[in-house]
């Protein structure tokens, strides 16, 4: 059962601006291991920031091994504290909105390319 923190998270669109499809794909498929994981990190990192934990989460699920070894190096002082709860810049957000757009206009083309039998795909 899901609790009231579930209002407080950022929006699904949000989800997969700041963090990509896997966690976007972990939040729909399984949403209560999703809140789980938030409530946890935010009791054992004594956070009490939602978007903070929310962020967190999110990169662990994109990339478990690269987020642990941030976070130890983080402890350890090695490296400088990194905001997951900040938001992307717009700048990012055009680029990826121009990336993507670019790569799917590109694998659109190779497969109308091969659904039509053409060998020559670009």
């Amino acid at each position: 059962q899901t609790t009231n923190i579930n209002k407080s998270f950022y929006s699904l669109p949000e989800t997969l601006i700041r963090a990509g499809p896997v966690s976007l794909i972990t939040r729909l498929t399984q949403p209560d291991k999703y809140e789980q994981s938030v409530l946890r990190y935010m009791y054992e990192a004594r956070v009490t920031d939602v978007t903070d934990a929310q962020g967190n989460m999110d990169a662990f699920f994109r990339a478990p091994d690269v987020w642990a070894e941030q976070k130890m190096l983080e402890q350890r002082g090695d490296r400088e504290v990194f905001d997951y709860g900040k938001g992307p810049t717009f700048d990012r957000i055009v680029l990826a909105t121009v990336w993507g757009t670019f790569v799917s206009g590109l694998l659109g083309r190779v497969i109308w390319q091969l659904i039509h039998g053409n060998r020559n795909l670009f």
